[in-house]
Formats: structure tokens, sequence, C-alpha cells
């Protein structure tokens, strides 16, 4: 589990450890499959597609304490609503690369 949702998690639910763990269960779940949706999207052009997985992830993110993650979301929301391809396609690599640390 990554520290800082470790820690955020911990302060939200009292370190009540088993609350801690389904919830980043639920949050890692997640990702993985917005990330798979978001990377479909990008490649096939979907533009609205990708920004409402782009929002979920930012939001996922946040809510689990992991703002590193959120970030790189927020900036592949930004970089749909340009439709930069090339901006886009690296911050999918970010995306994938944290959702594979998690």
């Amino acid at each position: 589990m990554k520290e800082c949702c470790r820690e955020y998690l911990d302060g939200q639910f009292g370190g009540d450890q088993d609350v801690v763990a389904e919830i980043y269960s639920e949050y890692v779940s997640s990702m993985k499959e917005k990330a798979a949706e978001a990377e479909a999207a990008l490649a096939a052009g979907d533009w609205d597609r990708l920004d409402k997985a782009a929002h979920t992830m930012k939001g996922n993110a946040l809510m689990s304490g992991d703002t590193d993650t959120a970030a790189i979301a927020i900036g592949l929301r930004e970089e749909t609503k340009l439709k930069d391809r090339a901006a886009a396609e690296a911050s999918m690599a970010k995306i994938k690369e944290a959702v594979a640390g998690l």
C-alpha cells in the first residue's frame, strides 16, 4: 500500500485497518479498470470517454490520498480538452506506471 494512501485512509477511518485495506483494494481495482478504459479511449481517439475516465481516476486518487496520481489525472484531463494526443499519451504512460505501483 502506498504510504500516502495509508496515512490518509488511517486518518479518515480512525486507523481501522480492515476498512483501510478494503477501501485501498477498491481503489486499486477501480484504478486498473479506469486506466484500461482510458487507454482504450485514447487509442480510439474518444476524447469524451478519455476525459470521463481521467475524471474518475482523479476523484478516486484524491479520495484515497494519492495526490501524485491525482495530479497526473488532472493533467490528462487538461490534455483531453486540448485534444493533445502526444501529451495525453505521455500522461497515460505515467498513469499506467502509477497504477502498476499500487
